[in-house]
């Protein structure tokens, strides 16, 4: 069902949106089979298809008449029977904040035009949402992913919670009271990325119905699916990969990372500067998933998990998380102990 050469998502996204749309007579089963696939095998929710497939649904949407608040109305309503494999994973959490990391490392499983970058910012917790093309660009694919998340999170939670703070790239195409009708707050616009923002004591909240065991055999599932993806040739996946393997021994550096791809460290910034990213904003990102989802487990000694991700002192690690999560690792863990 893919097609050579173009981001992929789950099935389970694009089902998600045609059910929505559908419910509200803005495209039947002729606008999926015009696409190429019978609705039903949209039910075969890992099944990989084109990205630019949703784009069209939305852009016939807007032609039937579809309202600019469509995008957020959408999201507020996300299905649990159309729950992809990635939203399954996370859904066995033990916390909000082990949710997110599942997210931020599997998104491209669900869309390999999609990214997370977290930023810890003091108390709170920026969540920046990144599209590239064919999705870079259409506000009501920003704003339906946004009001989705918000969904998911109180899904996942149980409880009603507001974020901190929203922001969009784009100018406001609705009126302010129904932005903030979605989100609980004001929101911001011309914004330098779209963002939701947390309070770090959020991400400690305990997920309904986790599972440690479903997480573990979901994991190496969307492990395995993601290892497929032509989106980890990339040099962006490549240093991920790069930096998994390297992270126990501690042999951390860009130029050995650039002298293992065979290229210049010159080379390797610039390629992933037009990716987004950074070295360091990578290796990061590997070491608070680790961080997280080592401590979530029985007998995880601080000291040994600071070697593991290749701090030199425990000192250090300390400090980082300190920095990621607005605590230190054994107040952390104790939170989860508690549990």
């Amino acid at each position: 069902m893919r097609m050579a050469n173009l981001p992929s998502a789950t099935a389970s996204q694009l089902l998600d949106l045609y059910l929505s749309l559908q419910r509200r007579g803005l495209v039947g089963p002729d606008d999926v089979r015009e696409l190429g696939i019978e609705p039903a095998q949209l039910e075969n929710l890992e099944m990989r298809v084109p990205v630019h497939w949703a784009l069209r649904l939305w852009q016939l949407a807007a032609r039937r008449g579809a309202g600019p608040e469509l995008g957020l109305r959408i999201g507020q309503q996300r299905g649990l029977h159309t729950r992809g494999p990635v939203a399954h994973l996370a859904a066995q959490s033990a916390t909000l904040g082990e949710a997110l990391e599942l997210f931020r490392c599997y998104i491209t499983v669900m869309s390999e035009s999609e990214h997370l970058r977290v930023e810890p910012r003091a108390r709170r917790v920026r969540v920046h949402f990144l599209f590239q093309t064919p999705l870079l660009g259409h506000a009501v694919i920003s704003e339906h992913s946004l009001s989705s998340a918000l969904c998911w999170v109180r899904q996942l939670t149980g409880l009603p919670l507001v974020p901190q703070a929203v922001g969009f790239c784009h100018a406001p195409r609705v009126a302010p009271a129904i932005y903030r009708q979605v989100f609980g707050v004001p929101v911001r616009f011309a914004e330098a990325t779209d963002y939701l923002e947390w309070l770090q004591t959020d991400l400690l909240l305990p997920v309904l119905g986790a599972n440690p065991y479903l997480k573990g055999l979901m994991q190496q599932r969307v492990s395995a699916m993601q290892a497929e993806l032509p989106a980890q040739n990339t040099v962006r996946g490549q240093v991920l990969r790069l930096i998994e393997q390297d992270l126990p021994g501690g042999q951390l550096s860009v130029e050995r990372l650039a002298r293992r791809l065979g290229i210049s460290r010159q080379t390797l910034h610039r390629h992933l500067r037009a990716e987004r990213c950074s070295f360091s904003e990578l290796l990061g990102e590997v070491r608070r998933r680790h961080s997280v989802l080592r401590l979530a487990q029985p007998g995880c000694r601080v000291e040994q998990l600071s070697r593991e991700l290749g701090f030199s002192e425990p000192s250090a690690f300390y400090k980082a998380f300190k920095g990621w999560f607005g605590m230190s690792p054994k107040v952390y863990s104790a939170t989860l102990d508690d549990r």
